[in-house]
């Protein structure tokens, strides 16, 4: 039993544009399935004439020199972010590394304080809604360290026995997550005035 052998896409391609071989021409001229895929290659062909031709803008230059410039400027904003964060863990470090008040009632004041400071900041944090807003690989490293750290914090503030120990030590925790906070506001503040350019 023998296979009919078809024509290949490319040999009735080539009968197409009048280079095909004697027997590609003769297997067309009996073959009704090769003639029918010919006469589909040649309408589209057709087709694809029909198309009308496609000329870039003129103006395409404007436009790919202000999308440079809008991504040099989110480059130098995500710098300044990196800045802004690095300046405040220094403020950070600064006031962590202050002795705490030696008297009970300067302690709670500085507590108290710390902690209506730690409570507005959170209340900021929540208004600027930052799970709405997409960060850039470095602001979101910022971010994620600085969540972290409050995490660590959270924790050590939510175990009273470690801090019975040290009573003085309440305050500093306190005060280290208000400036955490106030970082992760700075960082978010910074991204929401970026996004709205």
């Amino acid at each position: 039993m023998s296979e009919i052998r078809h024509g290949t896409t490319e040999e009735l391609l080539a009968l197409r544009d009048g280079e095909g071989s004697a027997w590609i021409r003769a297997h067309v001229a009996e073959c009704r399935a090769c003639a029918a895929e010919l006469f589909r290659l040649e309408q589209m062909r057709a087709r694809l004439k029909a198309l009308p031709s496609f000329t870039a803008p003129r103006d395409r230059w404007a436009m790919v020199a202000a999308q440079a410039k809008r991504e040099r400027r989110r480059r130098r904003m995500n710098g300044a972010v990196g800045l802004a964060a690095a300046a405040a863990l220094a403020v950070l470090s600064f006031v962590a590394m202050r002795p705490a008040a030696p008297d009970a009632a300067s302690e709670r004041a500085a507590l108290a304080t710390a902690m209506a400071r730690s409570q507005a900041l959170e209340q900021t944090l929540r208004a600027l809604a930052p799970e709405q807003r997409a960060l850039g690989g470095d602001a979101a490293s910022v971010v994620a360290d600085l969540e972290e750290r409050v995490s660590r914090l959270d924790a050590a503030l939510g175990d009273p026995s470690a801090w019975r120990r040290e009573p003085g030590r309440v305050v500093d925790l306190w005060q280290q997550r208000a400036g955490i906070l106030s970082a992760l506001v700075d960082v978010h503040e910074t991204r929401a005035a970026v996004a709205g350019l």
